[in-house]
C-alpha cells in the first residue's frame, strides 16, 4: 500500500514554507515518526498548527480550511479537544494514509517534552521555536512517572478483571491494552531508556531494539480463544509479571498504600482466574 500522499504533504510544507497556507496560521510543525525520520508505510503524519494572535478564526473554520488544504479526504473527524494537545483533526486520504492535525492558539498550547522533538516548518514570529526550546528544559521526575504508571496499571487491572467477570470481553481487552502501555513505560524506566519524547505507543519492534526480544514478547497478547477464562488468564499473567517486575523498587519507591492496594487487586484477579 502506498502512502505517497503524506510524503507529498511534507514536501509541500518544506518547499513552500507555508505559502499556500492562510496568514492566520502562525506556525506549523511536524511531530511523531515523520519528525524523527522513523516513519514507515504504516505511519500517520502528525502536524501541529498555531493560530496567529488576534485572529478571529474559529477552530471549526480552521478545520475546514485544513481539510481543504490536505486535499483528497475520504473520511474526516474533528475538531475534538484533546487535553494537552489541543483540537484534534483527522483526515483519511484516498490511499488510506492518515494525517493527524492539531490546532492551538498561543493560549491553549502547552509546554510538553514531546514538542522538543518537533520539526518546525513555519514559524512567522518565532513563537513555536521558543516553545520547543523551553520544552527541552523541562525536568522529568522519573520516580513520579514510575509511581503514576504503577498505579495506572493496577487500576486498569481491576477494571479489566471486573469487565471480564461481567462477560464484557471486548472492554476487558481494551483495559488489558492499557495495562500493557503501563508495562511499556515501566520497562523503559527500569532499563534507563525512558524518554517522554518517544511516548508510549511505539511499535513492538522498537522495544525489541531497545530492550531485547524476550522483554518485547511480554507485551504481546496471548489469547488462545475469545472466552472469559482466556481473557482472565491473560490478565492474570500480566499481573503476575508486573508484580514481580516492580517488587524491588529501591530506585523508585512505591507508596505503602499503593503497594497494599496492588496486593488486594492481585488477589482479586487470582481469585477470578
Amino acid at each position: 500500500m502506498s502512502f505517497g500522499s503524506l510524503e507529498q504533504l511534507v514536501d509541500r510544507l518544506v518547499s513552500t514554507v507555508g505559502e499556500d497556507l492562510p496568514l492566520w496560521i502562525e506556525s506549523v510543525s511536524i511531530g511523531g515518526s515523520y519528525a524523527r525520520d522513523e516513519h514507515d508505510e504504516h505511519s500517520d503524519l502528525d502536524l501541529f498548527f498555531v493560530i496567529a494572535p488576534g485572529s478571529d478564526v474559529t477552530v471549526h473554520h480552521a478545520a475546514d480550511t485544513l481539510f481543504d488544504w490536505v486535499g483528497d479526504v475520504v473520511l474526516r473527524r474533528g475538531p475534538v479537544f484533546v487535553p494537552h494537545f489541543g483540537y484534534s483533526i483527522t483526515a483519511v486520504l484516498a490511499d488510506l494514509a492518515v494525517c493527524q492535525m492539531n490546532v492551538n492558539t498561543r493560549e491553549t498550547i502547552e509546554l510538553n517534552p514531546m514538542r522538543s522533538a518537533s520539526r518546525i516548518i513555519l514559524d512567522r514570529d518565532g513563537f513555536m521555536t521558543s516553545l520547543a526550546d523551553r520544552s527541552k528544559s523541562l525536568t522529568i521526575d522519573l520516580a513520579k512517572v514510575y509511581q503514576e504508571h504503577y498505579s495506572y496499571f493496577w487500576i486498569r487491572a481491576l477494571y479489566a478483571s471486573r469487565s471480564a467477570e461481567r462477560g464484557e470481553l471486548w472492554r476487558a481487552i481494551e483495559y488489558l491494552a492499557d495495562m500493557r502501555k503501563a508495562m511499556q513505560q515501566v520497562m523503559r524506566i527500569q532499563h534507563g531508556r525512558y524518554s517522554p519524547v518517544v511516548g508510549p505507543y511505539h511499535p513492538a519492534k522498537r522495544y525489541e531494539e531497545q530492550l531485547g526480544p524476550d522483554i518485547a514478547r511480554i507485551l504481546e497478547f496471548s489469547l488462545p480463544e475469545y472466552s472469559k477464562q482466556s481473557v482472565l488468564q491473560c490478565i492474570l499473567e500480566s499481573v503476575e509479571w508486573f508484580s514481580r517486575a516492580t517488587r524491588d523498587t529501591a530506585g523508585f519507591p512505591i507508596e505503602p498504600d499503593a503497594r497494599d492496594s496492588a496486593e488486594m487487586i492481585e488477589r482479586a484477579v487470582r481469585g477470578g482466574a
